[in-house]
């Protein structure tokens, strides 16, 4: 008879861990830098004979096309981003016009295009989508009379039939879009002389080998520099798809320059000496970083933008210098004097934010300074900060003449739309493309433009004392009580203070907030998770057709969702709020499709109240089809010296009907 089983059979063994770990380390090893470099090498071979075939010069889209394409044979970089291609979120970016590409294409009737994705996908969506868009929107621009190049070309490999069909249908958006910037189109149209149009190659291509005549269009070719890796890497004797993808989580600092600069050394080093051979090319590149020439912002013939190292070589050229970082040069304020102007911001996200506080130094030092004919903005990069304070500045002190672009004395605030915001952003990308404003740069220039719009944008608050300035008619708000809520960092909150009415609740809300979100769902086909974000509550104009709605806000909201399941995708969402005073009442309202206009009522906020716990309550209800959607605000304000100010505040919101049923709590921190 059969032995019943033991303890010990059913326990793995400790060959089956190391075996586990063994495969670990394969992994690892299979992964590490020499490999990918040489995967680099052989891409970049391949990219080199597609150029060839072609005859046409090789543009990198930046950060990863750069690795695969070496520096004598590079005409140009290109900034495409493959989230504007992602399912459901299609974009023609304005901030990224990429108009110096048309340079390239006219001048070499065509280019192609390099960019590389990781294992499993045949090609990275700013190839297969995102690119396809511009070339689309651009011809429906620049050629409005050729309709028969203002269709969508997608790869059928890539891209359904049912998601090419809905990108083409916001081509009329995106154009739209585009032509509101009131940029010089017919200047871009002379550097071409026909439509753009895509055509794809991979490494299953089959190649031209004769010239190749394209006499209807220019063709903009999209290489994808890797061959697709369907399974691990490990069964591929060390080669890496997308080897040179996300570079910031293996290169140890080397960038694609010093690589292509000291291809040799590096390929014959062996593995284990490749940290400290890196670590050398670092320390050197990274005393030669920077340089080239400072840059004009056209339309304008003042504003100048590069990184500080060359401020320090060209700053007897300009009539005044700004230069944003952590510290200031003291060559230069030795130099410069009373011309010269530092903004304190620390380095990464943190400066972006810094930046808020300090731009109001720049238009005191701007004003007093008029009139000037030139002015260097610089930051450490010259890509960054630079080009935010160089943003507000063509907000708050440029002609209204496009054409002319000539700074001035600050102009009207009430005059500051997104809109406006958008158009001088395109002409800083059109002069400088390879400007990168962090998101966070732009949207502390954003919130510093709109915090200064005068009414109807902000309802101001009635004076202390008119209505309860720090406190109820009727009950003090206590200190203890205010304790009672606590945001998630367990942090406290000071003192809690009544708002002196519903506008001083929908005033408090203005600005950039840190989001964090937990989801609770009660339907199985919806999941629950956290949400961890940033949101802004934007001033404009009204939009309301009526004339009661006294002022808005555009509310935005990104960041990444993460399911109960581990699942984790970028995420966003807009609503409309609008203040109405004579019923004192706030209305939320869902955004549609175009991203700016209300769709539909989603709740209505009455009064606020103080309750038993020391909290500033605003709740209300709105009942669409058989849903109900119920939202209370509750919020704490800090007191600063005069003014109270909204530090958090918690929103909970639920839906319930019979196909909806979900719950959450959100978290809004300074």
């Amino acid at each position: 008879m059969q032995k019943p089983l033991r303890t010990s059979d059913l326990v793995f063994s400790a060959s089956a861990t190391d075996f586990s770990e063994t495969l670990k380390s394969i992994k690892r090893s299979t992964l590490c830098i020499s490999n990918r470099l040489r995967s680099i090498e052989q891409d970049s071979q391949f990219v080199c004979t597609v150029a060839d075939a072609y005859n046409l010069p090789l543009v990198a889209n930046e950060r990863c096309g750069s690795w695969y394409i070496p520096p004598e044979r590079k005409a140009g970089s290109a900034y495409f981003k493959s989230t504007d291609g992602h399912m459901g979120e299609w974009s023609f970016s304005l901030r990224r016009l990429n108009t110096q590409v048309l340079d390239v294409i006219g001048q070499h009737d065509g280019c192609v295009i390099v960019d590389s994705t990781r294992r499993g996908k045949r090609m990275p969506d700013a190839l297969s989508k995102t690119i396809p868009i511009w070339c689309a929107v651009l011809n429906r621009a620049l050629f409005p009379k050729q309709t028969n190049a203002h269709q969508l070309h997608s790869p059928p490999i890539s891209v359904s039939i049912s998601e090419h069909s809905q990108i083409e249908a916001r081509l009329g958006l995106f154009l739209k879009q585009l032509q509101e910037l009131g940029l010089p189109l017919s200047a871009f149209r002379e550097k071409l002389s026909k439509p753009l149009r895509p055509l794809w190659v991979t490494q299953e291509s089959i190649l031209p080998t004769g010239p190749s005549a394209f006499d209807a269009f220019h063709p903009v070719v999209l290489c994808t520099s890797s061959r697709r890796v369907p399974g691990g890497e490990v069964s591929e004797g060390g080669y890496i798809q997308g080897a040179g993808d996300d570079s910031e989580g293996w290169a140890r600092g080397l960038t694609s320059q010093s690589f292509w600069q000291n291809k040799e050394r590096l390929m014959r080093t062996s593995e284990n000496d490749l940290p400290d051979l890196i670590q050398e090319l670092v320390g050197v590149s990274g005393l030669n970083v920077a340089g080239g020439k400072p840059v004009l912002i056209q339309p304008t013939t003042v504003l100048h933008l590069s990184a500080i190292d060359v401020a320090a070589t060209a700053c007897k050229e300009f009539d005044a210098v700004v230069s944003c970082g952590a510290s200031e040069d003291t060559g230069l304020r030795e130099l410069l004097k009373s011309n010269y102007l530092h903004l304190q911001c620390t380095a990464g996200k943190l400066g972006s934010r810094d930046l808020r506080g300090e731009l109001h130094k720049f238009n005191n030092f701007f004003v007093s300074r008029l009139p000037v004919e030139s002015i260097l903005i610089c930051c450490p990069t010259g890509k960054d900060l630079s080009v935010g304070v160089a943003l507000a500045a063509l907000c708050m002190c440029c002609d209204d003449n496009v054409y002319l672009g000539n700074l001035k004395t600050q102009s009207s605030m009430e005059s500051i739309t997104k809109a406006l915001i958008r158009q001088r952003l395109s002409w800083i990308m059109t002069s400088h493309p390879s400007a990168n404003p962090s998101r966070a740069t732009l949207q502390s220039v954003n919130a510093f433009l709109m915090q200064r719009l005068s009414p109807p944008a902000a309802i101001q608050q009635p004076p202390p004392g008119a209505n309860g300035h720090l406190q109820d008619h009727n009950r003090p708000v206590s200190t203890e009580a205010s304790s009672a809520l606590s945001p998630p960092d367990g942090s406290n909150i000071l003192q809690a203070a009544r708002p002196s009415s519903i506008t001083g609740t929908f005033n408090a809300l203005s600005g950039s907030w840190t989001v964090n979100r937990t989801l609770t769902s009660y339907h199985l086909g919806l999941p629950s998770g956290t949400f961890i974000g940033n949101a802004t509550f934007t001033a404009r104009t009204p939009t309301s057709r009526g004339n009661n709605v006294d002022a808005e806000y555009l509310y935005s909201e990104t960041g990444v969702f993460k399911t109960s399941t581990g699942l984790e995708m970028h995420a966003g969402r807009k609503y409309i709020y609008r203040l109405q005073t004579g019923t004192e009442e706030i209305s939320v309202w869902f955004v549609g499709d175009d991203g700016e206009s209300a769709a539909g009522l989603g709740w209505r906020l009455g009064s606020d109240q103080l309750d038993g716990n020391g909290k500033i309550v605003t709740k209300g209800g709105h009942l669409c089809g058989e849903d109900q959607y119920d939202a209370r605000y509750e919020f704490q304000r800090r007191i600063d010296q005069q003014e109270p100010s909204v530090d958090s505040f918690r929103l909970i919101y639920q839906v319930k009907g019979p196909r909806k049923k979900y719950s959450s709590e959100t978290w809004f921190t300074r």
